[in-house]
């Protein structure tokens, strides 16, 4: 028996529709799970064995090939088809599957023509437990065990990644072993940039953290970030207000990391300090303490309720969560992205 999900999100996305996976597994042993997604999120194979096999196809192609997809789509013989898109586009997926079972989030009257069960999508919950309703139809108890708990990710470790780790730090960190080790991952996607979806602190609030952080001699500071994040780390090197780098702070955004090796060292360090991204939702998959920032976005729906994970974000505003929700990308004048650095400071403080 097989299935076959949809997935066009990005790796967070990606990571928080593990535990439906997970479920479908363990309520139907033996069946078999195929995940299409987009280039970007293909990594999500490094990070579990729950899929047989991801296929990758450009759904944001300008010119698409339908014919290719449906040729993927139908390689296999699948009795389930799942999609995690909430719109017609995504629902309309359907119709190039010859699945028995075919479900997919409502999204209007012809969803009842499309799918075979649309679910009532309810975004006023942890978006794990959200994605985990798409098992209405296969798993009869999915509503009690929503209703529950938060269904927390799981994501495996790389052995090698996590030598690679290992050896990083007895290399660069020897003397700093024992001391706690804060993560900063200051960065969001440059998808996210380009779509006007502003998520992130300025260089200045990231620099004023680090700075405070770095007077305490029991905390080394380590800087971490992909290709996206080369600009951010850029300016806030430039504005940290000491020359000569002191011993208890440390940049490794141009080891050219991977996901499996990031993953590895946000599992060796004690604390990561990140916004609403992809990072955050390894933190959580791995059990690891964690302070987000949150500007537009609802923590609500993205952290699950646990004392590891702290959300942290403007107070006070009435606009604020709007993305998603009530806009689709950022405003002209997002005031939630101004938080003062001792805030984030407190909160991990805390932790």
């Amino acid at each position: 028996m097989r299935a076959l999900v949809i997935n066009t999100g990005g790796l967070g996305d990606q990571i928080l529709f593990l535990p439906t996976v997970k479920l479908l597994k363990e309520k139907h042993p033996g069946i078999e799970v195929d995940l299409i997604t987009e280039p970007r999120s293909v990594s999500i194979s490094e990070l579990t064995d729950l899929y047989r096999r991801v296929k990758i196809f450009n759904f944001k192609d300008k010119n698409p090939n339908i014919l290719e997809l449906r040729e993927i789509i139908r390689m296999h013989n699948y009795k389930y088809f799942f999609c995690t898109g909430s719109s017609y586009k995504a629902n309309a997926l359907a119709l190039l599957s010859s699945a028995e079972i075919k479900v997919g989030f409502y999204s209007g009257i012809f969803s009842y023509l499309l799918l075979t069960y649309p679910i009532k999508l309810n975004k006023k919950q942890y978006a794990a437990n959200m994605f985990a309703e798409l098992l209405t139809p296969v798993v009869s108890e999915i509503t009690t065990i929503i209703k529950e708990k938060d269904l927390i990710p799981e994501v495996k470790l790389n052995p090698v990644s996590i030598e690679w780790t290992k050896e990083l730090i007895n290399l660069r960190m020897k003397e700093r072993y024992y001391t706690r080790k804060i993560l900063i991952h200051p960065g969001v996607s440059k998808l996210s940039i380009q779509k006007n979806i502003l998520k992130g602190l300025s260089a200045g609030n990231w620099a004023k953290l680090i700075e405070k952080l770095l007077e305490d001699s029991k905390n080394t500071v380590i800087v971490v970030g992909g290709k996206d994040d080369a600009d951010i780390i850029s300016e806030i090197h430039a504005k940290l207000p000491f020359f000569a780098k002191p011993k208890n702070f440390f940049d490794v955004s141009k080891q050219d990391l991977d996901i499996t090796k990031l993953a590895a060292l946000i599992s060796s360090c004690d604390l990561l300090v990140c916004l609403d991204s992809a990072p955050m939702h390894i933190a959580v998959a791995l059990g690891k303490k964690l302070v987000a920032f949150f500007g537009p976005t609802d923590p609500k729906k993205l952290l699950p309720s646990n004392p590891k994970f702290t959300a942290v974000h403007v107070d006070n505003l009435e606009c604020r969560p709007c993305l998603f929700d009530n806009r689709k990308e950022s405003c002209s004048k997002p005031v939630c992205l101004d938080i003062a650095s001792e805030t984030i400071l407190n909160a991990i403080k805390r932790l």
